[in-house]
């Protein structure tokens, strides 16, 4: 009972924290166009400081998401499907397929989210996106597929970076938590 609770208070913590980064990132999003609004060629903003210029499938995702946090979370996603059809390109399709999991979980629509977060796996094997899958799985109590992502999580960390002996320990936690073995 208090394994069930803690996880319901996880996957309600993470939800709430993934929500609010991405109000935060359409926020910011929001101001920093209005404030390079004036500027022609997109180099300066007036004050020295060169904006980082974003993918063009970055500024689609956003608009998906911004459509989705305005109140239609299926005409984000169907924002978001159009791009994925539109391109073949592998890092545009893992960011559109990344970001569909991201809204679609933040929207409690799990099946879905599984979906587009395992097809963001299959293009690009990465802790991020191994640790996506799991915490889907997590919340939709499929155990089983969520250690086995949170190990390919494991799997797949950069020990170059600099937070990699957290995440490891995170994902350990995780599947040991799980019930899981090392």
């Amino acid at each position: 009972m208090i394994q069930k609770r803690r996880i319901i208070i996880l996957g309600i913590i993470v939800v709430i924290v993934v929500g609010a980064s991405i109000a935060t990132a359409i926020i910011l999003s929001q101001q920093q166009n209005k404030s390079s609004s004036g500027d022609t060629n997109g180099t300066s903003q007036g004050n020295g400081v060169t904006p980082i210029q974003k993918k063009p499938s970055e500024k689609t995702a956003d608009a998906a998401e911004k459509t989705a946090f305005e109140g239609d979370v299926q005409g984000g996603v169907k924002q978001l499907d159009d791009a994925i059809e539109n391109t073949s390109d592998k890092s545009d399709l893992y960011i559109y397929y990344s970001r569909k999991a991201t809204l679609l979980l933040n929207n409690n629509m799990l099946a879905e989210a599984l979906d587009a977060a395992k097809k963001a796996y299959d293009v690009r094997n990465s802790s991020d996106s191994a640790a996506l899958v799991g915490q889907i799985a997590r919340q939709q109590g499929n155990t089983a597929l969520a250690i086995e992502y949170y190990k390919k999580a494991i799997e797949h960390i950069d020990t170059t970076d600099p937070f990699s002996d957290e995440d490891t320990t995170y994902y350990q936690d995780t599947i040991k938590e799980l019930g899981g073995t090392l």
